[in-house]
């Protein structure tokens, strides 16, 4: 049986007030209900590291196996305004999914393709 993932879109002003640990609890909350989210807020370095440790906590080996990270530079010319709105100025997103949900390629040319597995 193939599993269903759904992509969220995160724009700042939906994170941008949490504490750190709020926003860990929001994402591992929409992740562990088999969610893909593209934060355009991104994660510190601490909050990475803060989400990998509670995921840590949170393995279930039949039903949650962790979750795959990654950030991205979108650079200057990549418009992210039709996605997040006009006001968007982030140039470092991050992408959080269930570990088995996506494989990650970057080719030679840095272009991020992700593959959403079923």
């Amino acid at each position: 049986m193939s599993m269903r993932y759904r992509v969220d879109f995160i724009p700042f002003t939906e994170t941008h007030d949490l504490s750190s640990d709020e926003k860990i609890r929001y994402i591992l909350s929409k992740v562990m209900r088999n969610t893909i989210l593209v934060l355009e807020s991104g994660l510190t370095h601490s909050e990475e590291l803060d989400l990998i440790q509670k995921t840590m906590g949170k393995i279930d080996y039949e039903d949650f196996i962790g979750v795959k990270l990654f950030s991205f530079d979108a650079g200057d010319d990549f418009k992210w305004s039709r996605l997040f709105g006009k006001g968007s100025k982030n140039k470092i997103f991050t992408i959080v999914a269930p570990n088995e949900a996506v494989s990650v390629i970057k080719d030679k040319r840095g272009i991020l393709s992700i593959r959403i597995n079923s």
